[in-house]
Parts: C-alpha cells; structure tokens; sequence
C-alpha cells in the first residue's frame, strides 16, 4: 500500500514537473548589454515638462492640455564637443510634415551641457492627440520623444 501512495506521489509530482520546466526552457525573452563610446556625445537625462527654471525642468510631464502656454524638451548632454549644433523637429498628430524646427549652437568647455526647446501654444491651442519631437545632434538622429494632449 505504501509503495503505492509513493508511486502515485512520484507520478504526480513529474506530470507538474515536467510541463512546467518545458516552460522555464522556453526561446522567448532575451537581453543585451553594449558599453557606448567613453568620448560620444550622448543624451545622459531628459524631459518633458510644462517650463525650464534656472536650467532645471519644472513640471515633468508627457501628458499636456490644449490650453498650456508652452510644451518644453529638457535635455542634459555628456562628452559635448567644444560647440555642437541642437536641432528638434515637431510632429502634431495629424501632419507628416513637421510642425516647427529648432536649432541652437551649444558650447561646452567641460563636456557637459544642458539645451531646452519650447513650442509656443498655437492661436487655437494645441491640436489634441499624440506628438512627437525629434533631437538631432550636428545633423544625426539622436532620439524621439512622444507626448500626448488632452
């Protein structure tokens, strides 16, 4: 009787066993690692946000109303040449054409630098919907941005 119950425990335990390690071993998911130039000027922080004050976001948001004055991108820079050229390019939802582009020559002695662009609110406000904004460093893509208004 005992040999029983044990092989009837032993059973039991490798049809749960079984089906769940076939799981465990399964091809889905994954991960990745690069380490990125040390003297690459790259985006080190960055953000949406209602204003800029004393160089800092103010704000942070992705989310804006049809009615805000102003809609920023905050972003910090590293590893900056002595003068780099920031460019963004905005997208409303309902344009494939860009909406405003920006540009400004940045100067950094120690590497670091800190750029903010804004897009004044149109007449009749904002155009609800999804946004986008495109950064550019010295004419390569660097990032895009979503945001939404409501």
């Amino acid at each position: 009787m005992r040999l029983k119950i044990c092989f009837r425990l032993l059973l039991s335990a490798m049809v749960l066993i079984i089906p769940l390690s076939m799981i465990a071993c399964s091809d889905s998911g994954g991960s990745s690692a690069v380490e990125p130039y040390s003297d690459e000027p790259m985006i080190v922080d960055s953000a949406m946000c209602i204003n800029v004050d004393q160089d800092r976001p103010d704000g942070i948001t992705s989310t804006f109303f049809s009615s805000d004055d102003r809609v920023y991108i905050w972003l910090y820079w590293s590893n900056m040449d002595t003068s780099a050229t920031v460019k963004t390019v905005w997208y409303d939802p309902n344009e494939k054409t860009p909406y405003r582009e920006d540009s400004q020559i940045v100067r950094s002695d120690s590497g670091f630098a800190i750029t903010w662009f804004y897009m004044d609110k149109p007449i009749k406000g904002f155009t609800t919907g999804e946004w986008s904004v495109e950064v550019y460093l010295d004419g390569q893509f660097e990032r895009s941005y979503l945001f939404t208004v409501d």
